[in-house]
């Protein structure tokens, strides 16, 4: 990495810790310059403004969250049990990503939501893309018989992501996040099996 590509990952980091501290609107870009202990006006030669740099830390996160949707590949399993598993994993590695880091609930689920269009778009075209690897795997399932054919591909895909992002939402408000963790992954393995399961 070069110089200028560290100095990005610096204020980056930097950023990332002051929006989550004041919130988007409240954050200054003095604010990040401090925390950087750097010059206010090195900060533009790094970002065009405040927005520019929210942005790209947005399109981090979803690019954090995307390696965890697709960490384990539809196709992979035999049985409804190696299927349930491969389920109950994808909904564990969301977890785990949103369980670790605080930060990525407080400005995905919160701060992105009031700051721009171009942001909230960008939101709602992540959420498209993780419909489209959610229908792949309700998509095997059906075709290796795990699952009713009558299922409505796209939107079940949809109900599916709201769930766990709404689980992830929960665990971070919950005082025992661990237990939290543990009944959000039953409840949402349990509907979405259950709801859709050939039998």
């Amino acid at each position: 990495m070069d110089k200028a590509s560290k100095k990005r990952v610096e204020i980056m980091e930097a950023a990332y810790k002051v929006f989550s501290e004041k919130g988007y609107h409240s954050t200054r870009i003095e604010d990040i310059a401090v925390e950087t202990g750097m010059a206010q006006g090195l900060f533009y030669r790094y970002f065009d403004n405040k927005l520019d740099l929210f942005s790209q830390i947005i399109d981090m996160i979803i690019a954090r969250i995307a390696a965890g949707v697709m960490s384990d590949a539809p196709g992979s399993s035999d049985t409804l049990e190696e299927y349930t598993e491969q389920l109950e994993r994808a909904v564990d590695n969301l977890f785990e990503i949103f369980v670790e880091d605080p930060i990525i609930s407080k400005l995905l689920f919160y701060e992105a939501r009031s700051v721009d269009d171009t942001v909230n778009k960008k939101i709602q075209d992540s959420l498209d893309l993780f419909a489209d690897f959610s229908s792949q795997y309700i998509k095997d399932g059906i075709e290796k018989g795990f699952l009713r054919p009558d299922i409505e591909l796209r939107e079940t895909a949809y109900a599916f992501n709201a769930l766990i992002f709404e689980g992830a939402r929960r665990i971070m408000l919950a005082k025992d996040k661990k237990k939290a963790k543990k009944v959000w992954k039953k409840v949402i393995v349990d509907l979405a099996i259950g709801a859709t399961a050939r039998h």
